[in-house]
């Protein structure tokens, strides 16, 4: 051991309080809760925070172990140090990236959705007819290419395993599994108001239509051998086999009177949750045995149910009237924020008296959810905004609009920027809002996210200034400039 090393073992472990006589210990986890801190820790590499972790030890006031402890205690989240990234990271100036393609400019954009997993983002729309689904890259939104479908599709969601997903596209009557060139239809015989809900993980699709909750198996091992082509009249080799068929409620009177029903996986996607109008129900999947078993229901008479969603500990429905709700989901208790002046609140709401929006609650946007342990990102009913919530305090922590603040998308009402679905992308640790325009919030927690999101950033600006300039020059039709661009920027172009 050098001398240095020996004489740096040798130094006190305590500090002096402003050189008195009172030695305090050199308290760093206050260093780590701190803003400060958080901002430290979201950027720091490995061996830095294990370099930190040592020096913790040598003042006895952080250990390794403890990095759990404190990172549920603050944010809910059991991953340690990539859970306090995370969850500092929500606290932060996201990097936003505006897509300026041709949605909202010309005619009705539809209602685009999305969906994603680790590997590959998906998205659709209902004026898309059948050549709809665009396939991207999870990591950096590069387009890696456009399927056909032999229906409309309104909905869509991801299901299989990473390199061998299958598409579930979805309309008003029908699903439809899309692997490799099969293509496997499921036709209902009543109708959704706004597109059949469905929610997919590796081995299984969850449909809610009408009043049941339908289990689908993946046939991951049929396709991993190749086999399963539009040729094919043996049933086992479709992407989906029907294993549980199960009635929540009474179905309606009408075939055109299915109202909305809203799917959302809890973490790690062996639980979920379903809403309907008056009613939510949260879900177990026993995906060894084919299973779901029903765990806990939750009665709401005097509202309708718009989305849902499903925490840890907690469990999230949004509602017409601009409020989202949240309830203890161990005990099923609705949960109840103090104010100051001894008032309460029982439900969370970005919207304020002097934003208040029309009596007509059918142009109210439907709330988009996402749960990170205590942490609950959900979209702002009054423009392009997301907010960031702790469900434990029922406090708005960060109301992120940076796109009024860059300039580049002005506050608008609803109804004018509304968000017709989110999704959020884990390997850029960012949201992807789609609607008249594709707007994404990315919150950078190491390197590789941040340099993705200025990259992706820079190509979308390259976009829309090669754009501006040539309809400037005028030397070109609308419509060859139009192509041009769709040609060169595919992942950024509208469907």
């Amino acid at each position: 051991m050098s001398s240095n090393s020996c004489r740096a073992s040798k130094r006190p472990r305590h500090g002096t309080n402003n050189g008195g006589d009172d030695d305090r210990p050199l308290d760093l986890l206050s260093l780590y809760q701190s803003d400060i801190g958080g901002r430290i820790l979201s950027y720091a590499s490995g061996a830095d925070l294990c370099t930190l972790d040592i020096l913790n030890k040598q003042f006895n006031t952080l250990t390794t172990n403890q990095w759990n402890i404190v990172t549920k205690d603050r944010f809910g989240m059991h991953n340690g140090k990539e859970g306090w990234k995370v969850g500092t990271s929500f606290l932060r100036p996201p990097k936003f990236v505006h897509n300026v393609s041709m949605f909202g400019e010309e005619g009705d954009p539809g209602s685009p959705h999305v969906a994603a997993n680790e590997s590959i983002v998906v998205d659709v729309s209902d004026m898309a007819a059948n050549e709809g689904i665009e396939i991207r890259d999870a990591s950096n939104l590069d387009n890696i290419r456009s399927i056909s479908s032999p229906m409309e599709n309104w909905k869509v969601s991801v299901c299989g395993r990473v390199g061998s997903e299958v598409i579930v596209t979805s309309n008003n009557e029908k699903i439809c599994a899309l692997w490799g060139n099969f293509a496997q239809q499921i036709q209902f015989d009543t109708r959704s108001s706004s597109g059949i809900e469905t929610i997919g993980c590796d081995t299984h699709l969850i449909v809610a239509h009408g009043g049941r909750i339908q289990l689908y198996e993946v046939n991951n091992e049929q396709h991993e051998l190749g086999q399963g082509d539009n040729n094919d009249n043996n049933n086992s080799a479709e992407p989906l086999s029907l294993r549980k068929n199960i009635r929540v409620e009474e179905g309606p009177k009408d075939e055109y009177e299915v109202m909305d029903r809203k799917l959302a996986w809890g973490p790690n996607n062996t639980y979920f949750v379903a809403g309907y109008p008056h009613k939510i129900c949260v879900w177990k999947l026993d995906a060894t045995n084919n299973k779901i078993t029903l765990v806990k229901t939750i009665d709401v008479p005097n509202w309708d149910v718009t989305n849902v969603a499903l925490a840890e500990d907690y469990i999230v429905a949004s509602s017409k009237n601009k409020k989202v709700h949240i309830w203890n989901r161990r005990t099923g208790e609705k949960m109840v924020y103090g104010l100051q002046g001894g008032e309460t609140r029982v439900a969370l709401c970005d919207v304020g008296v002097e934003d208040e929006l029309p009596h007509d609650e059918e142009i109210v946007q439907t709330s988009f959810l996402s749960c990170h342990g205590h942490i609950l990102v959900s979209t702002s009913h009054i423009g392009c905004a997301i907010c960031i919530w702790d469900m434990k305090t029922g406090k708005l922590l960060k109301r992120h609009n940076e796109a009024d603040e860059e300039g580049v998308v002005e506050m608008l009402p609803a109804g004018f920027s509304d968000v017709t679905d989110m999704t959020y992308l884990k390997r850029l640790n960012a949201f992807l809002c789609m609607g008249d325009y594709e707007n994404m919030w990315v919150f950078p927690a190491n390197q590789v996210q941040s340099e993705s999101a200025i990259s992706i950033s820079n190509r979308v600006e390259a976009a829309r200034l090669e754009r501006e300039n040539a309809s400037e020059s005028g030397s070109e039709s609308d419509e060859s400039i139009y192509s041009e661009y769709v040609r060169r920027y595919q992942p950024y172009a509208p469907f």
